[in-house]
């Protein structure tokens, strides 16, 4: 492996995985510089490279977040010089400019997920970039943002999930998926970037997982980014990682007994020398909200 360090325990059966999403990352984090594109590693990422100097033992994918400006930066360097022999970008929820989340796909690998599996887009293992928003400082527009952040998940969790969740969240997913395919996805990602040009003391992620207040965050916590070592290499933190980390976990460095771990394997199987669909143009992209 490249940039794995040796001799770690591969209980999970994630190493040689970990290794080549870190291939991708290592790149990413090259044309980045290259480009003077700021990013920082979000989520359990962040937390492994605080916690375990690199990947959560069950991990099997690794998260970025950019701001709009930056990745829109991002994609126009990425359309003028990026490595299209090696990486495909594939945009979700993509109206207008906007987008709700982006992967880099590493072409020539499979990455099968049970939801898309079927679905005619590029299946290639990947890095996800989702987007820190500005957030109002005002709790009853900050609710809006979130209402409609969520709108968004939810439209897209309709589209790739079939009877996965029950109870409240089932029964919502059940209403979305009435709707037209894309019904309302402009204005609802509209209410989400709202807030790109003004001047808020806050950042926020209602397009991630996180609820509310746990997707809230201080924009001086990700004023400075600085680098940290994870694996081998070195990639990028928040500046203020300890207050981020804190806000979104809570007790971030104590380690999960095993009875509790619920490590979700996104993808059913991978493969690194076989794309699993390759075409010029993927008809069902449009469907990736």
């Amino acid at each position: 492996m490249k940039y794995m360090r040796p001799n770690l325990d591969d209980k999970y059966g994630f190493l040689e995985l970990q290794d080549k999403i870190l291939e991708i990352m290592v790149d990413i984090d090259c044309f980045c510089k290259k480009n003077n594109i700021e990013y920082c590693l979000m989520g359990g990422s962040a937390l492994g490279a605080a916690r375990h100097r690199g990947f959560i033992p069950w991990d099997d994918d690794l998260d970025i977040f950019m701001t709009p400006d930056n990745y829109e930066r991002f994609r126009s360097s990425f359309q003028r010089e990026g490595n299209k022999d090696k990486y495909y970008l594939q945009e979700w929820g993509a109206v207008d400019g906007m987008i709700s989340t982006a992967k880099v796909r590493l072409n020539n690998t499979s990455y099968v997920e049970e939801s898309v599996k079927n679905w005619d887009i590029h299946h290639g293992i990947f890095i996800d970039i989702f987007i820190l928003h500005s957030c109002p400082n005002n709790k009853l527009s900050q609710l809006n943002q979130f209402f409609w952040g969520k709108y968004v998940v939810t439209k897209g969790n309709s589209l790739r999930e079939n009877g996965r969740h029950s109870g409240f969240r089932g029964f919502i997913i059940k209403i979305a998926q009435l709707l037209p395919e894309r019904f309302l996805l402009k204005y609802a990602l509209k209410q989400v970037y709202k807030y790109r040009e003004k001047q808020t003391d806050y950042y926020c992620n209602f397009l991630g997982k996180a609820i509310f207040k746990k997707a809230i965050y201080k924009r001086e916590w990700f004023d400075a980014p600085s680098y940290a070592p994870f694996e081998t290499v070195q990639l990028k933190v928040p500046g203020k990682l300890h207050d981020f980390l804190k806000e979104r976990f809570g007790d971030y460095m104590k380690v999960p007994s095993e009875e509790s771990i619920k490590y979700g394997q996104h993808a059913e199987c991978w493969n690194f020398e076989h794309q699993l669909k390759y075409s010029d143009e993927y008809k069902d992209e449009y469907k990736l909200i």
